[in-house]
């Protein structure tokens, strides 16, 4: 992967009149958008044709059809450019994974043309720049999730009511390790963030995004785990109550001395009506995720809604041969307070309660114990950070 560097490359042939024009643009960004400015003097642009758009990225490079571009209006290549440097801002091409290409460059665009619908003096968004409201602060793996989902159920990508709006300018990283790209990049999202927080007319949207790219990424299992063994790290172990869970096997571990400091779970499982059959099923694999760790504590797993039915809650012993996870799903609302009522008059101390959710709930008040939102919806994040500790996953 080559190292980034300011300036262009192929220049050779290209008019004067279209690097003046780019110019020109670079030196708006810098009084207007300076956090643009920084990557746009800091990345590579190459000149070349193109197999889609006229600019396209790979994530450290933006490749630009001069011949694509001759009939772009000014204002329009403007927006162009502001689109493929957030690709970049964004680390989409990263972050496509073995996602489908279509569909994750769709989502990337309707992130980016959200965010950019919120900025003034950006130019203005061409007719194949795709713009749908219903979408408005979401990440692109939710995006990605929900237009992945209508694509299986036939209703097509793109939108049938917006067919023009359809492009491909995001390359597909070819395999092999990219760190070093990666960290250089990392290094001018900094210089950017300075460059915004400067500003000081940042759309706070813009920058909630930003941060979650920056933020250190750390995955489901090591969430669960180090959560939960924060949570009895200091109990005391003893031979005497050998460690049952592994006791089939042969293994004799050293359990917990009192039964009663073994730590108490409780997973509240949302399966209201506005969680879909998918999320639901990965809850389920949380908590499936939770009973395999070779941690001492009982799980109590609380179906809930509009409330709490208490002949469908489960008990489980983390120390036992693991049973099956069913559970069923249901179509009323949610409410979280039943939930709380329940723990309040049943849960044991030393208690810890997960929440696997969407967030779409009204909440007043905190629950009595420690307390997880593990998230569906990445926009109820900030909602519930004063009811305990939050984390949003791409599920």
């Amino acid at each position: 992967m080559p190292h980034l560097m300011s300036g262009w490359e192929n220049m050779a042939n290209i008019s004067s009149d279209f690097l003046t024009k780019l110019e020109k643009i670079r030196i708006q960004f810098l009084f207007d958008h300076p956090f643009l400015s920084v990557l746009a003097l800091s990345l590579p642009m190459e000149f070349r044709k193109n197999p889609h758009e006229a600019f396209e990225t790979n994530g450290t490079y933006i490749f630009v059809d001069v011949t694509l571009c001759e009939h772009i209006p000014e204002q329009q290549l403007k927006y162009i450019y502001s689109h493929t440097l957030l690709h970049i801002l964004l680390k989409h091409p990263f972050r496509m994974n073995s996602r489908e290409h279509g569909t994750w460059n769709r989502s990337s665009d309707i992130v980016i043309n959200l965010l950019l619908s919120d900025f003034e003096r950006v130019g203005e968004r061409p007719e194949n720049e795709v713009m749908l409201e219903k979408f408005r602060d979401k990440s692109v793996e939710e995006v990605y999730n929900i237009l992945y989902e209508e694509n299986e159920d036939g209703e097509g990508v793109p939108d049938e009511e917006n067919p023009k709006e359809e492009k491909l300018d995001l390359i597909e990283e070819e395999e092999g390790d990219n760190s070093a790209a990666m960290e250089e990049i990392d290094a001018l999202i900094i210089q950017a963030m300075g460059a915004a927080s400067k500003q000081g007319n940042i759309p706070s949207s813009f920058l909630e995004m930003i941060k979650e790219v920056i933020r250190p990424k750390i995955d489901l299992e090591t969430l669960l785990h180090t959560y939960m063994t924060e949570s009895f790290f200091d109990k005391e172990t003893n031979f005497s109550y050998p460690n049952r869970r592994f006791i089939h096997q042969g293994l004799y571990l050293p359990g917990y001395k009192h039964e009663q400091n073994r730590l108490n779970l409780y997973i509240a499982l949302d399966r209201s009506m506005s969680i879909s059959t998918e999320i639901f099923s990965k809850f389920l694999g949380i908590i499936d995720s939770v009973l395999r760790m070779s941690a001492d504590f009982e799980v109590s797993v609380i179906p809930f809604d509009e409330s709490v039915d208490e002949k469908k809650i489960v008990r489980y012993d983390a120390q036992e041969i693991r049973p099956k996870i069913e559970f069923e799903k249901g179509n009323g609302g949610t409410q979280i307070e039943p939930v709380f009522e329940y723990l309040r008059i049943h849960a044991q101390m030393e208690s810890t309660l997960m929440v696997l959710s969407d967030g779409i709930f009204k909440i007043e008040k905190a629950s009595e114990i420690n307390t997880l939102f593990l998230l569906s919806q990445k926009k109820n994040m900030k909602r519930l950070e004063a009811f305990g500790d939050v984390f949003y996953f791409d599920l």
